[in-house]
């Protein structure tokens, strides 16, 4: 496919800003994309996490703090120390309270006070531990060692402290302080880091901001699609994204600092990754607009450069169409002053310098044809009469004939067949160069008629012994429209010189065949071939044989034609009137291979151009 010039600048000029645009916006997207997704939202959830355990590890620190201060207050430790006997209903109510008053300045939701044995005495939170869930914690602080840690019951998680109690050197008791980790946290922590804050105890849920149960849903069923254990690292998980009901959150979870229980204790923070998304979105959005702008105005400039360049050059092109028409005076309109202009201007004198060439080449043709159909018709008289005289002393009405006289009439009559010859070609010839060459078109087998052409030409050549094959395909080739007499005498020529030039014990082949809706006939002789400086000229009328005396080979041209060369520019004319073309293909040595051309949907019915 052939793109035109218009085409070609349009692309030019196209293909470079859309080239710049998309990759402008694959690469502004690119950047963006992680820009947001890795330093935008994951710098933030990362962040709230820092803030998160720093926040735990204050209050942890706050917990111990207050619980050291309380349990050196000898108001409060120098109760613990009197024996179990003196410990009635008055004692009771007087450590209760004491560490109500001591839970004032505190304010934790969990506030008790175990003696040595690690019997509560006194509870005065909000919250009440259960043993097995505080054991592990009393036991390390009634050791001697004070110790901070995450205390689960009932699907809920307290951050506590258990401090020692020591009067006199020993320890008399231990002091449990605690806060919720659950719903009051996490909305704390969502006001302040702006990320949905959920906590999580084995597989529930204790405390979430996510408002919506089917994030709740979405949240433990992605977790649990973990098969999260006390074992897993948690850091290889990397921030992955949860499909809520309405939004994307990208996801972080961890375990919670101090937590020990057989059920992992974690924290999850999240981010909507949609809201966040917008500015990308808007960037895509604005990055589409600037390309469709960038194309729409590389459109309009490609169209205007190419009309400048293309009018112009469409002028030149139709006017060159024209004058290979024969039509020398189709104006160009070419008003500009730059090198397209200059073009058309020189453009115009060739064209006026060829045209007069053109005329004298044709006053030069038309003089030829003439010259030659007059000496044709002209020679016609003389041979008329020489043959007459010939024919009656042939039959002795002019004397009798001697023997050697006999011989010499047979000599004069196959150089008058010959003369005879050359004018009929000579006609011929005129009437190709002087576009008079008429055809009878008809409906007609190829078969047949390549016969006649192949028996004509055989018994043209009598004592020559090669071999002649006749090859239509299929052998049932529909009739074509020819002019029978016309297309034979072509072939004939052909076949003749395949006949000449080719070795006695040597084959011709004629072929014929439909390709493409055009008929096809090749002939190929065994012959010595043709030079390849020959080829070109080798359908020029008398060309091909000037300078040549090699008789072994066919671009000699001598058959039929009286060593005039004539015949494969009378076949070349037939070929021609019927539309067709003829082609040669030959090397020194290995043949040649003649092959006419002709389209199955021309036929002409008048004069036709050679």
């Amino acid at each position: 496919m052939r793109l035109s010039l218009r085409w070609k600048i349009l692309l030019i000029t196209v293909i470079t800003p859309l080239t710049l645009g998309v990759s402008t916006f694959v690469t502004v997207h690119r950047s963006v994309k992680q820009h947001v997704n890795s330093s935008s939202i994951h710098e933030s959830l990362e962040h709230s996490r820092l803030v998160f355990e720093s926040m735990l590890a204050a209050r942890a620190k706050a917990l111990a703090g207050g619980a050291q201060v309380i349990a050196r207050d000898p108001r409060f430790f120098s109760l613990l120390t009197l024996d179990r006997t003196q410990r009635d209903s008055r004692f009771a109510a007087t450590v209760r309270g004491m560490a109500h008053d001591f839970n004032q300045i505190t304010q934790t939701e969990l506030f008790e006070v175990l003696d040595r044995r690690g019997r509560i005495l006194a509870s005065v939170g909000g919250v009440s531990s259960e043993r097995e869930a505080r054991e592990a914690l009393v036991h390390t602080a009634l050791e001697g060692t004070a110790v901070t840690g995450v205390l689960v019951q009932h699907d809920a998680q307290y951050q506590v402290t258990a401090t020692p109690v020591r009067a006199d050197g020993q320890i008399v008791g231990a002091l449990l302080l605690g806060s919720e980790i659950g719903e009051r946290l996490a909305r704390v922590l969502r006001a302040q880091m702006l990320s949905e804050v959920t906590f999580v105890s084995g597989q529930e849920i204790t405390g979430t901001t996510l408002s919506l149960a089917k994030d709740r849903d979405a949240l433990s069923q992605r977790l649990d699609g973990f098969g999260l254990t006390q074992q897993t690292d948690f850091g290889r998980l990397g921030v992955f994204r949860v499909h809520g009901a309405h939004f994307t959150y990208l996801t972080i979870v961890r375990r919670i600092p101090g937590s020990d229980s057989p059920h992992p204790q974690l924290y999850v923070m999240q981010r909507a990754y949609d809201p966040e998304t917008r500015f990308l979105q808007q960037m895509q959005q604005d990055m589409i607009l600037l390309a469709a702008i960038a194309l729409i105005a590389a459109l309009i400039t490609g169209l205007m450069l190419s009309e400048k360049i293309t009018r112009p050059i469409g002028q030149l092109v139709h006017g060159a169409q024209e004058m290979q028409r024969g039509n020398y005076t189709h104006p160009v309109q070419v008003k500009s002053s730059d090198e397209i202009g200059y073009l058309a201007e020189r453009f115009m004198e060739m064209r006026q310098r060829e045209q007069v060439y053109v005329s004298s080449l044709e006053e030069a043709a038309k003089l030829k044809s003439e010259f030659i159909s007059i000496a044709s018709h002209e020679l016609r008289t003389p041979i008329s009469v020489i043959k007459g005289y010939r024919d009656l002393l042939d039959e002795g009405k002019l004397g009798p004939i001697e023997p050697r006289q006999k011989q010499a009439l047979e000599t004069i009559r196959g150089c008058l067949s010959q003369l005879t010859r050359i004018a009929e070609h000579a006609t011929q010839i005129a009437q190709v160069r002087s576009e008079r060459l008429e055809l009878a078109i008809e409906e007609q087998p190829i078969g047949p008629l390549l016969d006649v052409a192949v028996g004509t030409a055989q018994a043209a050549a009598p004592n020559r012994k090669v071999n002649l094959n006749v090859l239509v395909e299929p052998p049932s080739l529909d009739p074509v429209a020819v002019d029978g007499p016309r297309l034979t005498q072509a072939v004939t020529q052909l076949v003749s010189n395949g006949i000449r030039f080719t070795p006695d014990g040597g084959k011709v082949e004629v072929r014929a065949f439909v390709s493409e809706e055009t008929l096809h006939i090749e002939v190929t002789d065994d012959g010595p071939g043709i030079p390849e400086e020959r080829l070109p000229r080798i359908f020029d009328d008398g060309h091909a044989v000037r300078g040549s005396t090699n008789h072994h080979s066919s671009d000699s041209l001598e058959f039929n034609s009286g060593g005039l060369g004539l015949g494969l520019g009378i076949t070349r004319g037939i070929v021609e009137a019927h539309g067709g073309t003829i082609s040669v293909d030959s090397q020194p040595g290995k043949g040649s291979r003649f092959e006419i051309r002709i389209p199955l949907r021309t036929v002409r019915n008048e004069s036709t151009a050679a």
